[in-house]
């Protein structure tokens, strides 16, 4: 992982160097065509470009596309240096590109590349000693270093070398260690690059050597990381303890759901039979008023029979008493009739006495005996029928009696049973207000298990929702791949880069 960190940060400087060397090639050619030298610019291109193409596309990420293009660097300065006839201003790519050349945080690339200046300067110098090239103007043409002292122009020309070199060597060894320095930089920002890619996946375990940890970077982000890590071990707990409970809520609220549901259920019923019940009562409250008011009339009715009875009743007595006056006449009927007997008896004797004379007399005797008789028969005919109409008028009073004596109790059964009855009717109107009270009071609850039907709902709800919750924070914690606790670094480790 550290390689491919590494590999495509020099992939990203290969393609940046392009920037500087393109730039010293199109310089080489705008001085090529005012010095004449463009072919010597086309060489080579020829030679250079093909080859640091070739290089990068096969060995992509390698460090050898470093060295490739610090000679190729190196060696477009030596033909600025050969173009401009060997002007010290040309000698001064060399300085720009080697410090270029830093971005590959590699101080090998650097050495490589003053290396490489330095054969071409050493072999230049001697060819511009043997009058071949001409590499440092300050020495003049090559016919005066000919005609000139052969020792004197050596030692100038070993004079410009050591110069030329040493400059080269300090800068290499100045820009060597700032590569090196920015070599430790760029790794750190690799490696934590790298661990926030990986921490980008989900994958909090990567390890890091101990020199890896030596540095500031890395030991802030090992430091986070272990951080990061308890924290998530902390909320992946608390993420399966908050799934555990709410499981746990989710079922508890799921059971009284249904014993609110069932309780709803029952208490609509009981409301229903109440309200049949408050029905029931009213209906029985009328029933009883009205059984009331009939026993109230039954009993007024009752009271004026009993006074018609008892109206009766005194007719009975005098009409027995009547009777026996009717008796009394008759009794005196009968004397009557025997006085009339004894006074025909005596006409008959005396007309019998008389003879012819008393003949009349004795016929009017007789039919005044028959009279007489007849009037007794009739007589005791009435007395026979008063006396039966005596009987049945005292059994038509005994009969009165008892009926009064009926109608009566009657009248008090009546009283009790209309003061009952309304001894009932109060009761039931209490029991029909009651019922009514448990009607509402039986609406009260069942609206308010309602309401509570309405929580629960709710809380069912919320409980839903803080499951999904929970396992959708425990999923984003589960996508991490933390690192064991065995493997955190120590208390030491971690408080030693916030020290420094």
């Amino acid at each position: 992982m550290a390689d491919a960190s590494l590999s495509n940060h020099i992939a990203r400087t290969d393609r940046l160097m392009w920037l500087p060397l393109g730039f010293i090639v199109l310089l080489c050619v705008v001085v090529g065509i005012f010095t004449q030298t463009l072919l010597l610019t086309f060489i080579a291109g020829l030679i250079t470009l093909p080859l640091t193409y070739i290089v990068q596309h096969r060995w992509h990420g390698h460090l050898l596309n470093g060295f490739v293009k610090a000679a190729v660097m190196m060696a477009w300065s030596a033909v600025l240096i050969e173009q401009s006839g060997g002007l010290i201003e040309a000698h001064f790519s060399i300085f720009i590109l080697l410090a270029v050349l830093i971005l590959y945080s590699d101080w090998r690339v650097i050495a490589f590349g003053g290396l490489v200046i330095a054969l071409h300067h050493t072999l230049f110098t001697w060819l511009q000693y043997q009058g071949v090239v001409q590499l440092y103007t300050s020495m003049g043409d090559m016919q005066s270093m000919t005609e000139g002292s052969s020792s004197h122009g050596f030692a100038d020309l070993l004079y410009c070398l050591l110069m030329h070199g040493g400059a080269v060597v300090v800068q290499v060894v100045i820009l060597g260690y700032l590569a090196k320095v920015l070599e430790s930089m760029v790794k750190e920002g690799l490696y934590v690059s790298r661990f926030a890619v990986a921490a980008g996946a989900g994958n909090l375990d990567m390890a890091f050597s101990d020199q890896q940890q030596k540095l500031p970077a890395v030991a802030a982000v090992v430091n986070m990381r272990d951080q990061v890590a308890e924290s998530l071990r902390k909320t992946q707990a608390t993420a399966s303890h908050v799934t555990d409970y709410s499981q746990q809520l989710f079922v508890a609220q799921e059971q009284l759901r249904t014993q609110t549901a069932r309780n709803s259920s029952q208490t609509e019923r009981i409301s229903t039979s109440t309200a049949e019940l408050a029905a029931t009562t009213r209906e029985t409250a009328e029933e009883s008023q009205q059984i009331r008011k009939l026993a109230t009339h039954a009993e007024k009715v009752a009271r004026q029979n009993g006074e018609q009875v008892e109206e009766m009743r005194e007719m009975m007595r005098l009409l027995k008493h009547h009777a026996s006056n009717i008796h009394e006449m008759l009794s005196e009927i009968d004397n009557i009739t025997f006085q009339t007997n004894l006074l025909a008896l005596n006409a008959s004797v005396e007309a019998a006495r008389a003879g012819e004379h008393g003949r009349g007399f004795a016929v009017v005797a007789n039919e005044v005996r028959t009279l007489s008789k007849n009037t007794q028969n009739t007589a005791s005919r009435i007395r026979q029928t008063i006396a039966d109409t005596t009987d049945q008028v005292s059994q038509g009073v005994d009969q009165t009696s008892t009926i009064a004596n009926t109608t009566q109790s009657l009248i008090q059964s009546f009283e009790q049973v209309a003061i009952r009855l309304t001894n009932m009717d109060n009761a039931v109107q209490q029991q029909h207000q009651g019922v009514e009270e448990l009607e509402q009071s039986v609406n009260e609850i069942y609206n308010a298990l309602e309401l509570s039907r309405e929580a629960v709902d709710n809380s069912h709800r919320m409980a839903e929702q803080l499951s999904d919750t929970a396992d959708t924070m425990m999923q984003a914690v589960s996508g991490f791949t933390l690192p064991s606790p065995s493997s955190l670094t120590n208390k030491q480790m971690l408080i030693a880069p916030a020290a420094a």
